[in-house]
């Protein structure tokens, strides 16, 4: 897990305009660091209008991801923590704090990633904590990585 959520995937900012801003904010180191295509970040909002909010996990979390061919080099993750939720698809019935975008290379790995994720998500506690936390090193120590800052 260290080298797929570390500090350079991790961001933490007081609000954002929209939620599509959130996406591609959260998007942003994936995209930096060549594990996706710009084509990736497009697809997640263009998903998620068609189909709607399928990517909000509950807990003012949401998990935005595609499709490994819609962009995806290289699987990982990045998380943005917003201090000020933003409602997804501007609906009032999916206000978000926790932006988890995911890029799988593979089936395998989007379950990989999937199972790591939900270890964390399903705890109350902990999802509490991300929302709670002022910087990287105690959203990392959730996730029990440990990096030097």
């Amino acid at each position: 897990m260290e080298n797929i959520l570390n500090t350079d995937t991790v961001q933490i900012l007081d609000k954002v305009s929209s939620w599509k801003e959130a996406i591609k904010v959260c998007a942003e180191p994936l995209l930096a660091k060549g594990y996706i295509k710009e084509k990736y970040i497009d697809t997640m909002i263009d998903v998620a209008e068609r189909l709607g909010p399928f990517y909000d996990f509950g807990k003012n979390v949401a998990v935005p991801h595609s499709r490994s061919e819609d962009g995806v080099n290289k699987k990982g993750l990045s998380l943005l923590k917003l201090n000020q939720p933003v409602n997804l698809l501007d609906s009032a019935d999916h206000p978000i704090s926790i932006f988890i975008v995911l890029a799988a290379e593979d089936d395998t790995s989007h379950v990989c990633l999937l199972k790591v994720l939900s270890e964390v998500l399903i705890d109350d506690d902990k999802v509490e904590a991300i929302k709670n936390a002022t910087t990287k090193k105690e959203i990392l120590d959730i996730f029990n990585i440990e990096e030097e800052l």
